[in-house]
């Protein structure tokens, strides 16, 4: 097991990094229920980031692997030469094992992806403040499923909701696992049955697993 560094205060400060705003309030929201960890800024662009973790100086930055025009881990390797006693994770919604070895070797303490249920995300920072380096464990699970992707010609983002739908989620669990709006995942829902040519989410699911069942909706 990897360990880099713990974190020595009680409470595990945070700044967020990331140019998607429902992110930000997503997360915000999470950790204002885990009483280790406080947010104490967010930031929607590189440069602005850096400026606040250079005056903050929290025990983690969460930030992004593409933040506007910069690079989340270029932010990475610049924490780790300007301030090493600063723990960067990056939360992604890119599953990709070669992207999160790089940004492992780029410094990054932790590679998690936001389609992961928010009590993991929790139980990886704290693994993160006690020094550990941690890979999301469900990196590369989607690989099997990329298939569907390019059989029903879908967006990188609907291909994602399909995942969540195949596991059984709503519309809103949906949106709170990926942090994008409630009406945003009910257009790609949409999309995705009329892609698929599926007349509801049971229908699709049967259709995506190569089942022949039919449901009767969700």
């Amino acid at each position: 097991m990897v360990t880099r560094g713990a974190v020595r205060r009680e409470t595990c400060q945070i700044v967020i990094v990331d140019e998607g705003p429902l992110a930000h309030l997503a997360l915000r929201a999470f950790f204002r229920q885990a009483p280790a960890f406080t947010v104490a800024a967010s930031a929607t662009t590189g440069a602005e980031g850096r400026r606040m973790i250079s005056r903050l100086m929290p025990e983690i930055v969460i930030c992004e692997t593409r933040i506007g025009d910069d690079c989340g881990l270029e932010l990475c390797r610049w924490i780790g030469l300007e301030h090493p006693g600063v723990m960067p994770v990056v939360l992604t919604s890119v599953d990709d094992v070669n992207l999160a070895r790089a940004a492992l070797d780029a410094g990054a303490h932790a590679y998690l992806l936001k389609s992961s249920p928010l009590e993991d995300l929790l139980f990886h920072l704290e693994r993160v403040a006690e020094g550990q380096v941690i890979a999301d464990d469900r990196l590369g699970r989607s690989a099997a499923g990329r298939g569907h992707r390019t059989r029903f010609d879908l967006s990188p983002r609907e291909h994602e909701v399909l995942e969540e739908i195949i596991l059984g989620l709503d519309n809103r669990a949906i949106a709170g696992r990926l942090c994008i709006a409630h009406e945003t995942v009910k257009t790609h829902v949409k999309s995705i049955l009329r892609k698929i040519g599926a007349r509801d989410r049971a229908h699709a699911i049967a259709v995506v697993l190569g089942d022949a069942r039919t449901g009767s909706g969700w």
